[in-house]
């Protein structure tokens, strides 16, 4: 091997000179034998150095690639030449890239992949690239392009050969943990070490935006001091007395109400107080500060309340006005302004330099202040959310328990974990041996187990077996069998899948793009719309990409929501310009298609042109992602609307470029365009409906039914960032389920000042939110007036009928009965109905029928008890009082004894006729509770608001349907 030779040699036979020193000869004792693997790197580097191209493809003028050497060697260099004249798609290329990895396509050459433009060999056609194989690598994969879009990927197959050397595929794997626990914990730190870099960088420019703002306040001073104090006055009602506390100049504020607006007010115990409002150098740094019964020492004639305050360190006037609830002093329009003395006039301008510094540290103290506040409302919040995300994944758990449970209930990354199956109460009912096909981390990981036989516990029907969770395992996955493998329970083509703790690896994120015609609040016109948000920005929390395309309506550009919009793309397709642009949209980013042939002028549906405009535009959204390279693991289409991207993609993109993409499909409303839903249904890798009983009821429908393997229903949730009464901008006193009785008792005072309905008696008020259609039982709504004001309630109505006919009737019914009990408003307002909502003890769904449904789930969340008809989404979130205690603790909390547990989770009053007597029954027993119950309901009401409605469960079951789309 060239370091061969006899121990204790003196020297060559052609040497001259005397013997070579000591230190310079070889010796038994101190030469290291080379390694096999070292030897076959010497000679794989030599045969690269001394082989020509020429001599190296001699007699191999028709392969199509070649390597020298020929078997690649693991930590040696080689040369790949590839003969584009045998390609049958890179023939014509000039220009040809080799892009390679390891391993599976799992490690590249050091550290990253190889992309190497290949160069003229010498040999015509041959072309030639020289790299050096990893150590670690077992495998070499590749492909060839002409860096235009042409690919030779072996029919998309890939390219493989074998590299000799140390490493297996079996050995590979067996790593793999090993090297993901390294990646995960360098990724974990550097991670850090940006945050870190950036928080400093963050804070400098906070810093300096800090000193600026000082330098503004003290050039405000300077310029505005006498203006500021001309609009300081004396007054009856107010008295301020300067004064200095441990060196922190104060003052001290006393003010009669006695003769003001607010004589007699703060005198209910409980009642609002009177409040001080409070401002600086023209209304800077807004405070407010309750007033206190002023002293008897300092008591002068009159209603004295008082306060002390500390003087802002720049203040050269104090601006006040005072309030107690709505009413408001505030001198008449002119407000309180009181000057502060800093002094000769003539030596203001040098007082106010010398505030720069303490200014600075005080804008910087009070935003760091507020930067801790918000950091402890973000923490209480995701507190609150993983709290949420907690109880939906126990629930989930107990649900599926009676099929499925693990010991331990969570497993942990690196352990065993023994899984107990119960063929009873599936597809393998009866069958005496079964078997487990065991995967990790969606079916991605390399290792799996099949065929594991299961043994049967010793108490109850569950089967058993015990695994090993590898430490790169987040997630477990589950089909199980009969002996012979003949028939399979793979969860109705879900599979079963266990999420696990402590894994050394997170779940890589999948890249969803909705295509839609609606996505609220930039173009909603039903709840389709609401649902297009409120599910991306659901899946997005859960850590995937989610994307958005939608038309850009020529109503966008009077919507103050888009003002950031900017231009990505343009593109010449189908006979017109397509232009694209994007904006982010409740935190999601969409993408616009604008044809300039003007398509989508006016609003969101026209009517017998809609299917062509839906049609073009769908087939635009799938040309955008083939014309920008993009390949979304899901592509999400809604409705008729959309339904046409489905087949498009098969027919036309998926085999030219648009590979990677499946396609799931949501069925809104199966009353609309039954034939390209059904279209959809066929061609959609999955498609679901917006709950489980709306599937069930159009299971059936010749349309879908052919394809109903692939249905599943998944009931919608409400975004809770938007319908939330603890933080809702629209009510005058924001509520929890702790403090839901007084804000509900605000808000029905606020209803009926703004409506005008009498507030004698705190009538029950029932509530009806809704389009006016014959699908939400118009005539069941119209009833329940009469109902509503025959038994002592108030009725509210916010809403509106397409159908004039339909309007004209509502119309009859308002002008007989508005007045002090009822109100109706025929529009659309958003602030009034989440008013409405508030204020509601009662809101009524009557649907005919219901895919799904949102105004039962968002009534629930401020406070309201729904009175609806048992049909769709609402039986599958309303249970009856009486009649749905069992389901009811099934379905919110996963128990299946309520009365063992100690559960009541319903919610409602549920009726299932269709006919008038039906919904007076169900009236009748709502407003009984109200009347004689009254702790009992409200009781009731707080329940509801305690419910969890959000996205977070069915989020994850979309996720979970996305992965088993994306197996295809």
């Amino acid at each position: 091997s060239g370091s061969s030779g006899s121990s204790g040699s003196s020297g060559s036979s052609g040497s001259r000179g005397g013997s070579p020193s000591v230190g310079n000869r070889a010796t038994a004792s101190n030469l290291k034998p080379k390694s096999k693997q070292e030897i076959a790197i010497e000679l794989s580097n030599k045969l690269v150095a001394s082989t020509s191209a020429a001599e190296a493809v001699k007699d191999k003028e028709d392969w199509l690639f070649l390597t020298v050497p020929a078997t690649l060697v693991a930590g040696g260099k080689a040369t790949l030449y590839y003969n584009k004249a045998a390609s049958a798609v890179l023939s014509q290329a000039s220009n040809v890239e080799l892009y390679a990895k390891f391993n599976n396509w799992e490690l590249g050459a050091g550290g990253e992949e190889l992309r190497i433009n290949m160069s003229s060999s010498g040999v015509a056609d041959f072309f030639k690239a020289d790299f050096v194989v990893p150590k670690d690598a077992y495998e070499l994969n590749f492909i060839f392009n002409d860096k235009e879009g042409t690919f030779d990927n072996n029919d998309m197959q890939n390219y493989a050969l074998p590299v000799e050397g140390e490493m297996t595929a079996e050995r590979w794997i067996d790593l793999a943990p090993e090297r993901a626990e390294a990646e995960y914990l360098r990724a974990k730190e550097q991670r850090r070490v940006e945050a870190e870099r950036a928080e400093k960088e963050r804070e400098a420019r906070a810093l300096e935006m800090d000193g600026h703002n000082a330098r503004d306040k003290v050039e405000f001073i300077k310029s505005e001091h006498q203006n500021l104090q001309a609009g300081a006055g004396t007054y009856d009602a107010l008295i301020a007395k300067a004064t200095t506390s441990r060196g922190v100049r104060r003052m001290k504020i006393s003010y009669n109400k006695a003769i003001t607006v607010l004589a007699g007010a703060g005198n209910e115990p409980e009642g609002p107080g009177i409040v001080l409002r409070l401002g600086h150098n023209g209304w800077q740094d807004v405070i407010d500060v309750p007033l206190k019964n002023a002293s008897t020492a300092s008591r002068k004639a009159g209603d004295w309340l008082e306060a002390t305050v500390d003087v802002p360190l720049d203040a050269v006037s104090l601006n006040m006005v005072f309030y107690s609830g709505d009413v408001y002093d505030n001198n008449q329009n002119q407000d309180y302004c009181v000057a502060v003395n800093r002094g000769d006039p003539e030596k203001v301008a040098a007082w106010a330099d010398t505030l720069v510094e303490p200014l600075t540290k005080a804008i910087t103290g009070a935003r760091h202040a507020e930067e801790a506040r918000q950091r402890e409302i973000d923490a209480k919040k995701a507190l609150a959310e993983q709290a949420v995300r907690d109880k939906a994944e126990r629930v989930r758990r107990l649900q599926m328990k009676h099929v499925l449970y693990t010991k331990p209930e969570e497993p942990i990354a690196g352990k065993d974990v023994t899984i107990c199956y119960n063929p009873n109460n599936t597809n393998l009912n009866g069958n005496e041996e079964v078997r487990m096909t065991l995967g990790y981390n969606r079916w991605r990981h390399p290792k799996s187990l099949s065929g594991l036989e299961m043994t049967k516990s010793i108490a109850g029907e569950h089967y058993e077996v015990t695994v090993p969770v590898p430490k790169d395992a987040y997630a477990l996955d589950f089909v199980f069998s009969n002996g012979d493998g003949g028939v399979y329970d793979n969860r109705g083509g879900l599979d079963y899948n266990i999420p696990v703790q402590g894994a050394v690896v997170e779940e890589p994120p999948m890249y969803v793009v909705n295509i839609c015609v609606e996505m609220a609040p930039i173009a909603k016109v039903g709840g389709m719309g609401d649902v297009v948000t409120a599910l991306s920005r659901a899946v997005q929390d859960a850590g995937h990409n989610v994307e958005v395309i939608l038309p850009k309506y020529d109503f966008f550009r009077d919507s103050p929501l888009l003002g950031g919009t900017q231009y990505e793309t343009e593109f010449d397709w189908a006979g017109t310009r397509i232009f694209v642009s994007t904006c982010i949209v409740e935190g999601v980013r969409v993408w616009f298609i604008e044809p300039a042939n003007g398509m989508f002028s006016g609003a969101v549906y026209h009517g017998n042109d809609d299917a062509g405009r839906f049609d073009f535009f769908s087939k635009a959204a799938l040309e955008f992602l083939l014309r920008t390279s993009r390949q979304p693991d899901i592509i999400h289409c809604h409705d008729w609307s959309t339904a046409t991207v489905a087949r498009a993609y098969w027919e036309d993109y998926h085999h030219n470029g648009l590979y990677k993409p499946s396609v799931v499909f949501t069925i809104h409303n199966l009353g609309y365009g039954a034939d390209l839903i059904g279209e959809a249904s066929y061609y959609s890798q999955k498609f679901t409906t917006v709950s489980p009983t709306y599937a069930w009821e159009i299971g059936g429908n010749p349309a879908i039914a052919s394809n109903n393997s692939k249905l599943v229903g998944i009931i919608n949730g409400i975004d809770q960032g938007i319908w939330t009464p603890e933080n809702c901008q629209f009510l005058p006193v924001q509520y929890t389920a702790e403090n839901c009785l007084e804000g509900k008792a605000a808000a029905r005072e606020a209803l009926r000042q703004r409506l005008g309905l009498t507030g004698w008696g705190d009538k029950p008020i029932v509530a009806c939110v809704s389009r006016l259609t014959k699908q939400k039982g118009t005539h069941l709504i119209k009833h329940a007036c009469w109902k509503t004001l025959d038994r002592g309630g108030q009725y509210v109505l916010l809403g509106s009928a397409p159908d004039p006919k339909i309007q004209a009737e509502f119309q009859a019914l308002s002008d007989q009965h508005r007045g002090e009990n009822a109100a109706f408003v025929f529009d659309f307002n958003e602030s009034l109905s989440h008013l409405i909502y508030a204020a509601a003890d009662f809101v009524l769904v009557p649907s005919m029928f219901e895919p799904c449904g949102l105004t039962q789930m968002i009534a629930m969340r401020y406070g309201a008890v729904p009175v609806v008809r048992r049909t769709g989404g609402l039986a599958d979130t309303c249970f009856d009082v009486e009649v749905d205690k069992a389901k009811a603790a099934w379905e919110m909390e996963g128990s299946t004894d309520w009365e063992a547990d100690g559960i009541d989770a319903t919610n409602a009053f549920v009726f299932d006729g269709t006919d008038e007597g039906s919904i007076d029954w169900c009236l009748n027993r709502a407003l009984d509770a109200y009347y004689d119950a009254p702790e009992w309901f409200r009781e009731l009401q707080q329940r509801n608001m305690r419910q969890d409605f959000s996205w977070i469960g069915p989020a994850r079951s979309y996720i979970d349907l996305y992965h088993a789309a994306a197996k295809k």
